[in-house]
């Protein structure tokens, strides 16, 4: 009987591979069926205090801690988790998940290639390089737009590592950015230069106003020039925590962030018409 010798199946890495066994998560087996049935998991705080988040993605769970951050790219490589190797339209190093400050944050470390933030409801922020964004809810998803498809990354983290809002949260972005508090004139300039994006629908824009449209809508004694310098001094206050919103685009991403993060909302536009503090 002749027999005929099959060439060896190359079989794809695993895309875990690359990731220090304490990322591994034991039971992801389980949480593979959980997943498909619509539960997710939670990040935590174990047993010894650290906080643990999860990044998931095609149905596998990577844990995340402050000393082993989650990074990701086009392919497999030392701490890096490949999403897909023959798309030239993911950068080798796309972007981390990590610990910082006590919060967590999404990094772009590409070199020339956006991320996205999916918002709900069909809205996304633009996360340029260089740029991070503090995950804001316990669970968020990140888009990885490539040449081929675009890849979805769902950012699971624990609740007591969530930037607080409310009262507090609404006098003071500092959660988010070390120490960056919106004063009323802060406010108020903010909402008439981003009063577009507040509108609800048919009148939404997702475009700012110019200075002089944003120092109308305010009245005297505001002036162009000092709305202008009001914002100035608020991207000045957040780039030294980190947060840096600078090029064409930067009014722009900057109204996305103060949403995202409730900072800003329509109740402060509602407040402003009506000529009441913010």
């Amino acid at each position: 009987m002749n027999h005929t010798t099959r060439p060896p199946v190359s079989r794809p890495q695993h895309p875990r591979s690359s990731l220090s066994p304490e990322q591994r998560h034991p039971r992801d087996r389980r949480r593979r069926s959980d997943n498909r049935a619509g539960t997710w998991s939670h990040g935590s705080i174990d047993e010894t205090g650290v906080a643990t988040a999860a990044v998931v993605w095609r149905g596998g769970e990577f844990l995340v801690t402050r000393g082993a951050p989650f990074r990701f790219g086009r392919a497999d490589a030392e701490g890096v988790v490949g999403l897909d190797p023959m798309d030239m339209g993911i950068s080798a190093l796309a972007g981390t998940v990590e610990l910082d400050a006590g919060y967590w944050w999404i990094l772009n470390q590409s070199r020339k290639r956006p991320l996205f933030i999916d918002l709900g409801s069909g809205r996304e922020l633009r996360l340029d390089t260089g740029h991070r964004h503090a995950v804001n809810s316990m669970r968020l998803s990140v888009l990885v737009r490539g040449a081929i498809l675009t890849h979805r990354l769902d950012v699971v983290v624990p609740e007591t590592h969530l930037p607080r809002h409310g009262e507090a949260g609404r006098q003071s972005s500092g959660t988010l950015t070390a120490d960056v508090r919106l004063s009323d004139s802060d406010r108020d300039a903010v909402v008439a230069l981003f009063a577009g994006y507040l509108e609800a629908f048919p009148r939404r824009s997702a475009h700012p106003v110019d200075y002089a449209q944003a120092a109308e809508l305010l009245g005297p004694p505001w002036t162009r020039t000092a709305v202008r310098k009001r914002i100035e001094r608020i991207r000045e206050r957040l780039a030294s925590g980190g947060i840096y919103f600078d090029g064409p685009h930067a009014r722009h991403e900057l109204a996305e962030y103060l949403i995202a993060n409730g900072i800003i909302g329509s109740e402060d536009l509602t407040k402003l018409r009506r000529g009441g503090p913010s």
